[in-house]
């Protein structure tokens, strides 16, 4: 597939919705606050890096999913991957990295770490490549003076996204049941199960940082000190990544075990579907882990997407 900003444009206003998203990692409102976070960081210690930015994203004429503004254009990659068959196909991998629980192999979770063909643009890669890799080619085109203004812009919309996705622990561990929304967790006080994707990214998210995106991201940046700013910025993405495994093993899958059986309810025209699955109860203990892991993860996230555009866009 050619994307070419025309092309691209093109194919992805042409195709409908067809199918509800199957789920993003840290959810919307995760990816507007580290957007917003990096996005603090660079007005207040690297302004001619946040002026840079504001000068790449004016350059988006077509977009009619997000906003153009820092936070918005942070869901435009999840929003590609929702609105465009052709899109999904073509990118879907590179959202994640799935070391394997028991027996992680960066060699194997990232198809073989296919290297990019000279001259080619990192959005004509092939689909096999994972978000380590990813972000490795769209900070090159970044920060190479040659890359055409289309494809600059492109790769800066999926670096704001992908390094979101790489601090999501779902989205950095293969457990087999489609990164969390196989899994169902029973959370203090519900009623009913929920998909450990919905309760990580989305209920933990909202209890950890609140509804408002502008206000948490105000609150962590205030309360980030100076040398935690620069240990999460001195690091790589295979290591963002490691960190994330890290977690999913210690913290996100250290569940209780499954008693009862459950099986969600199919959705109309769901992509994905789960058979019967164990119930993992889980108590405020956990979430209260839980909760502490996600705002650090939101906090480095951001600190690290602040390092990542102050260092390719000099």
């Amino acid at each position: 597939m050619v994307f070419t900003r025309s092309c691209h444009i093109m194919l992805v206003m042409s195709t409908a919705l067809l199918f509800p998203t199957p789920g993003w990692a840290w959810g919307g409102e995760g990816h507007r606050i580290i957007a917003l976070v990096a996005e603090r960081i660079l007005q207040a210690q690297y302004p001619s890096a946040q002026k840079r930015v504001q000068e790449i994203l004016a350059n988006d004429k077509s977009n009619s999913w997000t906003k153009t503004d820092f936070a918005s254009e942070a869901t435009w990659a999840d929003a590609l991957r929702e609105n465009s068959t052709e899109g999904r196909a073509a990118t879907s991998k590179w959202h994640y990295v799935k070391l394997d629980a028991d027996k992680p192999d960066l060699q194997k979770a990232c198809f073989g770490r296919p290297g990019l063909p000279a001259m080619r643009p990192a959005s004509h890669a092939t689909p096999d490549n994972c978000a380590i890799d990813k972000i490795l080619q769209f900070a090159r085109e970044l920060r190479d003076p040659e890359t055409y203004d289309s494809e600059r812009l492109m790769a800066l919309q999926f670096l704001l996204n992908l390094v979101g996705d790489i601090h999501d622990p779902l989205y950095t561990i293969e457990h087999n049941d489609q990164s969390g929304r196989c899994t169902a967790v029973l959370p203090p006080g519900a009623k009913s199960p929920v998909r450990l994707s919905v309760y990580w990214d989305d209920t933990l998210v909202a209890e950890a940082e609140g509804k408002d995106p502008v206000k948490a991201a105000g609150q962590i940046a205030a309360q980030l000190s100076t040398g935690e700013i620069e240990k999460w910025s001195g690091s790589t993405p295979e290591q963002w990544a490691q960190e994330s495994y890290s977690l999913a093993k210690t913290i996100v899958y250290n569940l209780p075990p499954a008693s009862g059986k459950f099986r969600f309810p199919e959705q109309k025209g769901e992509r994905i579907s789960c058979d019967m699955v164990g119930v993992h109860k889980v108590d405020a203990s956990y979430q209260s882990r839980a909760v502490a892991t996600i705002k650090e993860q939101l906090a480095k996230a951001g600190v690290r997407l602040a390092f990542l555009l102050r260092e390719n866009l000099k």
